[in-house]
């Protein structure tokens, strides 16, 4: 931090009475003398509309006292000088203190002492009330080894899914759910485990920074007072209860993911020991400050589409009920009791619940591999020009279809428009889908592509043998044959749009 020092040497009074002339001097300056400490004087000048103050610390060392002052504020350099001007008007003002009546010198010695007493009852209040804090909240007992496990799988999770194309500011949600996200219809129809892998994964680095931040900030008080395990079961069975609320507020489809619900568990776990007597008052009224303010400002911004705020009220009331059992628990093992049954209890309820509303809520696997088919699609280079390639067969399907169906046409106009648009643009689809073998796309895909080229070659005998029995008015002969290609193409086709 930026600061600046000058030295004075005194040899003809001793070191308690140039104290008593630098305390003199910080009063004529207007600074406030903060505290006292053997043969130290602290104190701040006063803040201004261009300062926010500085620190001024005087010590006798020796026959010398040095004077230092110092930026406090994160100040990276101190363009004004005014560390320079604070030690120079302190210099100044000592002087003329230095010619005070020695009445009023030792009536500064006596403040002086006053002041080192004070300091020292303050110090002893402040040590006293750090350890009570440390007692209850044992931060100075514990690491964050659970905490920085999730932050790292958190950030571990987002690159491998940003390499497999997730997206690292605008996400890409197929590949998100392939990952685990909350996909209600997969959920709901069986891939339960999406209820826990979702609080590991994240749309964009802006959405996983905020919530591992957040997911910091309250970790470093609950890890150290729950214990890791405690801890670490929080963050998973508020998480599960948050993706459980997401599927029962959205009526509609919805693909959630992400820490926040987890993340307001723990604050809603937090708030809850707060609002008891376990942690003592000196903090405890700064803390639920703070959450509070982090909640409703978070709730607030959730009022914004595209966050799903069911998940953030969610974790919060489980978070909250969670910590009420908690609270419990940490009271009596200060009395030397202890509560094993808890934990196995809070996570089997968290189970019951999403249990029991999966099996209330259960979709039918009827269309499950359908859903299954279109994401595993859309990760594939080419799944859009594919599209367009299925879009464009349907538009020359179309066209057939009114050509061979139209019942105005005499026998001689059919067999033209047959030769000159019908053919033709069957043998221009079989291209366009013999194109798609070259394309980067799914096997389910390619597989499909083959299905729709093996329609086509129905199509085209099915022409042909109109175009035969009209030329060769072999009617009888050939209407079987073209029944059952019809048939077969009408039953292709309905296989077809299943997929």
């Amino acid at each position: 931090m930026p600061q600046h020092e000058e030295c004075l040497a005194f040899n003809s009074i001793d070191a308690e009475t140039s104290l008593a002339y630098a305390y003199q001097a910080m009063q004529q300056l207007n600074w406030n003398i903060l505290y006292a400490i053997k043969d130290t004087l602290v104190a701040s000048t006063p803040k201004s509309w261009k300062s926010k103050g500085q620190r001024v610390i005087c010590t006798i060392t020796g026959d010398v006292l040095v004077i230092k002052s110092e930026m406090v504020n994160n100040e990276i350099a101190d363009i004004m000088g005014l560390n320079k001007k604070n030690t120079i008007a302190f210099l100044d003002a000592y002087e003329i203190a230095a010619s005070a009546d020695s009445v009023a010198v030792n009536d500064i010695k006596s403040t002086i002492s006053a002041l080192r007493a004070a300091t020292m009852e303050k110090a002893t209040e402040e040590r006293e009330q750090a350890a009570a804090v440390d007692k209850a909240m044992n931060l100075s007992g514990s690491n964050l080894y659970v905490t920085y496990a999730i932050i790292s799988i958190n950030i571990l999770v987002f690159i491998l899914m940003a390499l497999n194309g997730a997206g690292i500011i605008e996400p890409n949600a197929y590949v998100h759910i392939q990952w685990g996200s909350n996909f209600s219809p997969l959920t709901l129809s069986g891939d339960w485990w999406r209820l826990i892998t979702n609080t590991f994964i994240h749309f964009g680095i802006i959405h996983l920074a905020m919530n591992m931040y957040c997911l910091y900030t309250v970790g470093i008080y609950l890890e150290p007072m729950l214990g890791k395990v405690r801890y670490a079961a929080a963050y998973l069975c508020t998480g599960l209860l948050a993706s459980i609320c997401s599927l029962w507020w959205h009526t509609e489809t919805v693909n959630s993911a992400g820490a926040s619900g987890a993340v307001f568990g723990l604050y809603g776990l937090f708030f809850a020991l707060l609002i008891s007597n376990l942690i003592p008052k000196s903090v405890r009224l700064a803390l639920l400050k703070s959450i509070g303010i982090f909640i409703v400002f978070n709730l607030a911004y959730g009022m914004k589409s595209g966050v799903d705020n069911a998940a953030h009220v969610g974790g919060l009331i489980g978070g909250f009920i969670i910590g009420l059992g908690y609270l419990l628990a940490i009271k009596k093992e200060k009395q030397e009791q202890k509560l094993q049954w808890l934990l196995p209890v809070v996570i089997l309820l968290s189970i019951g619940t999403a249990y029991a509303y999966l099996g209330q809520h259960k979709l039918p696997l009827s269309d499950r591999q359908g859903i299954y088919n279109t994401i595993t699609a859309a990760a594939y280079a080419d799944n859009d020009k594919f599209i367009i390639s299925l879009t464009k067969f349907d538009e020359i399907n179309a066209l057939v279809d009114s050509t061979v169906n139209d019942t105005t046409l005499s026998n001689n106009e059919l067999v033209k428009r047959i030769d000159n648009t019908g053919l033709p643009k069957m043998a221009e689809a079989a291209v366009v889908l013999n194109n798609t073998k070259k394309m980067n796309i799914s096997p389910a895909l390619h597989s499909k592509a083959g299905m729709v080229l093996d329609y086509i070659g129905l199509r085209t005998i099915e022409m042909n043998l109109m175009k035969e029995m009209i030329e060769t008015n072999k009617i009888e002969e050939l209407m079987p044959r073209l029944k059952t290609n019809r048939q077969n193409a009408t039953a292709l086709f309905q296989k077809l749009l299943k997929l």
